[in-house]
């Protein structure tokens, strides 16, 4: 693979091969089916006209908001800066560890992209890899909480998503929710996937199909008593490793960042897109050359 398989989209219908595009994170690998309901998962499937459709995850935060990675609701292919897929080629799924039935089904209504957006263009400026999909009408389900602290290194992380099980894939993404334990690594780890500020790196698993998928923690939220109850720490954004990558340390938005829960918080009372801060997708040789290397793969 000439590029680093940075971020986890797969595409739905799988043949079994590996091709560049646009979209979301791949599957947990070495995980096992979910053991249980978790609080907002959601499957997130993008259309890309002419590429297929992408499978990434997100959660739930608000009856009609679903949190997920940038990369899978945007086209980095539009210049200069890259610009949100229509929102009505995105469909969701609420509610339900199986990404074909149960729960509720939705499209999109808007999407919002933060404005430093751009693959890394100007790293080591923020990557900002988290956007944020307005659907169309309110899903009855159980919220995501937000964690309000950041895990230390060492700290369990679990990892949730749809993405592939194994990797070179002998199968198609699994029709159930996958998880996987592991925990927070130090951001040394994750230097070779561009971590930047307001992101944290954990240890492997996460495959192609995993983009936009939670990472979450199991916390006791003092306001309501002695309960621990699982918050999401991160969103999956990225691999690090083109020779195993869906094995080494991923990179993961961090939502405990005063930065990026600033902008979620901010736009979700606003529901106003902000204008891009972002360098072109094309400044200078080097900056693409790294662009290029974050890019996702799609497996079709």
């Amino acid at each position: 693979m000439r590029s680093l398989a940075r971020s986890m989209i797969v595409a739905v219908t799988l043949a079994g091969t590996v091709a560049a595009a646009a979209g979301p994170a791949a599957a947990i690998v070495g995980g096992q089916d979910a053991t249980q309901s978790y609080p907002g998962t959601t499957v997130v499937q993008t259309f890309y006209p002419g590429a297929g459709t992408a499978l990434c995850g997100g959660a739930l935060i608000q009856p009609d908001v679903v949190l997920t990675a940038a990369h899978c609701v945007s086209d980095d292919a539009a210049a200069p800066q890259p610009v949100a897929v229509p929102a009505g080629n995105i469909t969701v799924r609420v509610g339900s560890n199986d990404r074909g039935s149960g729960g509720q089904q939705v499209t999109g209504r808007r999407v919002f992209l933060p404005p430093g957006w751009a693959w890394a263009a100007n790293w080591p400026a923020p990557v900002s890899d988290y956007a944020l999909i307005e659907l169309s009408q309110p899903v009855q389900a159980p919220l995501m909480p937000l964690d309000d602290l950041p895990a230390g290194v060492g700290d369990p992380v679990r990892l949730l998503g749809w993405g592939l099980t194994d990797f070179p894939p002998t199968a198609g993404p699994p029709a159930l929710l996958q998880e996987r334990d592991t925990v927070r690594l130090p951001a040394a780890a994750c230097g070779g996937g561009f971590i930047s500020a307001g992101e944290t790196c954990v240890g492997g698993g996460a495959c192609y199909g995993d983009s936009g998928s939670p990472a979450v923690r199991k916390t006791i939220n003092p306001a309501v008593g002695t309960s621990p109850r699982w918050v999401q720490a991160g969103i999956a954004s990225r691999e690090t490793s083109t020779e195993r990558p869906c094995s080494e340390p991923t990179v993961y938005t961090d939502l405990t960042s005063i930065r990026v829960r600033i902008w979620v918080w901010t736009t979700i009372r606003n529901r106003q897109p902000q204008p891009c801060t972002c360098a072109p997708t094309v400044p200078d040789s080097a900056a693409q050359t790294r662009i290029d290397l974050l890019k996702p793969k799609t497996l079709r």
